[in-house]
């Protein structure tokens, strides 16, 4: 390799079955550096599994339907908002065209948009129908991202091992315990209310039933978010037999954090 060039390593991360991606994104990143690597005086590297340090973040999730979006993302251990949280660049990437997901379970389509929502002012993050429509994505997004990121103009100091290797953040709430704590937030009394009745779940909030029943297969999912909010403290048991549950003073908190006020009776006592 010419003295002249800047080495920039590439960590290809995959927790799902993603391999025909793997070979493509390795394709992409050959091309970008025999099109671009002498004239820019860089050429990116391809890293596989670990290793340190890590330039720029190249992400594939394969979610099986029916399987939380979420929870599959949690798998990389917080690498993602780490590398995220430093200013470095990242390129993630959701197998299944966005109406495959929807169709697969109301579920994933509330978490694809949430995730979207928490990564795509910090990074370059989409979905895709097929292997042709990703790379055709991919080297279309590497070339924007190496082209305008300020960490390919210097603006960014070059990663190290103890930055890569900083604790995980506080794990945030998953996308379906954000959708409950939200809609509570925006009922009259910021109460939820949850009902299992033999095989149904119903799940109520702001006048809402907040649960398909048409799809029995993610009353788990929305019963662990419940156990997740009372758990965590963002929510407190508000009586009849465990039916029923109010905002607590960490879920307001949160609301907070996120730009969200209360309404109605709530607000007018002053629950932020």
């Amino acid at each position: 390799m010419p003295a002249t060039l800047t080495a920039f390593s590439v960590k290809i991360a995959s927790p799902g079955d993603s391999g025909m991606e793997l070979c493509l994104a390795k394709e992409v990143l050959g091309e970008w550096n025999a099109d671009h690597a002498l004239e820019q005086k860089r050429i990116l590297l391809p890293l596989n599994g670990e290793g340190t340090p890590v330039d720029v973040l190249v992400a594939f999730f394969v979610v099986p339907p029916g399987a939380s979006l979420d929870q599959t993302v949690r798998q990389t251990g917080g690498e993602i908002e780490r590398h995220l949280e430093a200013g470095y660049p990242a390129l993630i990437y959701f197998s299944d065209a966005r109406a495959d997901l929807a169709e697969a379970c109301a579920v994933q389509d509330k978490e694809w948009h949430e995730l979207r929502r928490r990564y795509e002012a910090r990074a370059t993050i989409d979905s895709y129908a097929d292997e042709k429509e990703f790379r055709a994505k991919f080297a279309r997004q590497l070339d924007l991202v190496v082209g305008t990121h300020d960490y390919f103009k210097g603006g960014i100091a070059k990663p190290t091992p103890a930055a890569v290797e900083a604790p995980e953040p506080e794990r945030e709430l998953s996308g379906c315990a954000r959708i409950l704590l939200i809609e509570a937030c925006e009922d009259f009394e910021g109460y939820l209310g949850c009902m299992k009745i033999g095989p149904t779940l119903r799940i109520q909030a702001n006048g809402k039933q907040l649960v398909d029943a048409g799809k029995p297969g993610s009353f788990p999912i929305w019963e662990a978010a419940i156990s997740e909010l009372v758990e965590g403290g963002y929510l407190r048991d508000a009586g009849c037999n465990g039916q029923l549950y109010q905002i607590a003073p960490r879920g307001f908190e949160f609301l907070k954090s996120i730009g969200k006020v209360p309404v109605g009776y709530i607000a007018e006592l002053g629950g932020m």
